[in-house]
């Protein structure tokens, strides 16, 4: 799927434009998120990096309602 959609990392304004910018020049991303896969490949590596990194806490009990 081809997005139109672009952010700049500048300044935050979106336009439709692929290059950069109009109004500061600078660089455009793509501002969505990617797609959710049920069969993820990557989820051990993501999970290994968070945990790593301190953002996830396996201590925790999950919160569930009975």
């Amino acid at each position: 799927m081809n997005w139109l959609m672009r952010k700049c990392t500048k300044c935050g304004r979106y336009t439709l434009s692929k290059d950069k910018c109009p109004h500061c020049g600078g660089e455009l991303v793509v501002p969505h998120p990617p797609r959710f896969s049920p069969e993820d490949k990557y989820v051990e590596h993501r999970l290994k990096i968070k945990f790593e990194k301190g953002l996830l806490n396996l201590d925790e009990k999950p919160y569930y309602i009975p």
